[in-house]
């Protein structure tokens, strides 16, 4: 009888390997790399064309995340009897419908007098991620990046966006950027071109606009509180005395992080124990270091300008808390950044407010005829 049951048991067994051997390149195709393609509809499955059910859906799944019509190259699915995965689907063979997938309509204004007669403004809303709900409402990609550009000083469009934020962008006849605005429910930066002078925050502040003069600009804007010196201290993780190569500039995980001066960048990567870490080499033999970053906005041999966005605070690495260590160094030979004289700079600002006043209250009439 034991025997019986033994084999009886075995039989289960081997017949469970069999369906799992069975279904294992089905589940294994699924993770080929390449895109799903995502229709709005009622309808929720897998097809592949295939299979060797002569085209038939291998199982049914359904999308758990909310998406749009397009290509995606990796969807959450929750496969009926297999659970919740993630998962790439190969484009032309898989077809994937949302039950969720909504396709939200084009607000938008054709622009017909004033200064970029012939552009258009759109306004969209934060569903997943700005480049794609900007690309979604056929926005130039150029000026998406442009839009990126110009506004990464005053947003995070990586983290401090979230589903219902809104922007508006317009853009002339060449596709060319001329007007951006992004609003969230803390805060909102805008961002206007005035003629051939570039572009311009609302305060009439010049983006980028800070002139390299012969002094180093601070690392972080506002008030810099040293939180660990420079030299010969007891280090707060081994407890031991040990010489401290920079300062540590006390600031709170996300804050944004800008080169000190010109130069180009020799590194942008993780580095031993100060963690996510940009280096700088300048003219006259100076360098910069920037360490224990959340996140790095640069690459290896870019050409970067004092002021110039380069990354975000963290504490990656050896540390016991967010902040920026900052070190500067002359020939390889470390300095106290605190020594040399490093002090916010005026900026560029627009040349005449009163058409810069024009000019938005030109943009203010544009967005409020969008309905």
């Amino acid at each position: 009888m034991e025997l019986s049951r033994f084999s009886k048991q075995f039989r289960v067994l081997g017949g469970c390997a069999f369906l799992a051997l069975a279904y294992s390149p089905m589940l294994l195709d699924l993770s080929g790399g390449k895109e799903v393609f995502v229709d709005g509809g009622s309808d929720t499955f897998l097809s592949r064309a295939d299979s060797i059910w002569d085209g038939k859906p291998i199982f049914q799944a359904k999308l758990t995340s909310d998406l749009t019509a397009g290509y995606f190259r990796e969807a959450e699915l929750e496969c009926f009897g297999v659970g919740s995965f993630k998962a790439d689907v190969a484009t032309g063979t898989h077809v994937a419908k949302a039950e969720t997938a909504k396709t939200e309509p084009l607000r938008f204004t054709d622009i017909k007098s004033g200064p970029y007669k012939g552009g258009r403004l759109i306004k969209g809303t934060i569903r997943s991620n700005f480049y794609v709900d900007a690309k979604r409402l056929s926005v130039p990609v150029k000026v998406i990046n442009k839009v990126i550009n110009n506004l990464s000083s005053k947003v995070d469009f990586r983290r401090s966006l979230r589903r219902g934020d809104q922007f508006e962008i317009a853009f002339n006849s060449q596709n060319e950027l001329i007007y951006s605005k992004i609003k969230t429910k803390r805060k909102q930066a805008s961002v206007y071109k005035f003629g051939k002078e570039g572009y311009f925050f609302e305060n009439g502040e010049k983006v980028g606009g800070r002139k390299s003069g012969g002094t180093f600009a601070p690392p972080i804007r506002g008030t810099m509180r040293v939180s660990s010196p420079f030299g010969l201290r007891i280090h707060p993780v081994t407890r031991k005395y040990k010489r401290h190569s920079g300062v540590d500039l006390a600031a709170r995980h996300g804050t944004p992080v800008y080169a000190i001066y010109d130069g180009v960048v020799t590194r942008a990567s993780r580095y031993s124990g100060y963690g996510k870490c940009v280096d700088i080499s300048h003219k006259n033999g100076y360098s910069s270091r920037y360490a224990h970053l959340s996140r790095m906005v640069v690459r290896p041999g870019a050409k970067i300008r004092k002021g110039q966005l380069i990354a975000y605070s963290g504490a990656t690495g050896v540390a016991t808390g967010p902040h920026l260590h900052l070190e500067l160094a002359r020939n390889n030979v470390n300095l106290n950044p605190l020594s040399v004289k490093m002090m916010p700079e005026k900026p560029k600002r627009v040349s005449n407010n009163v058409q810069f006043s024009s000019l938005k209250k030109y943009f203010s009439k544009l967005s409020n005829s969008v309905k």
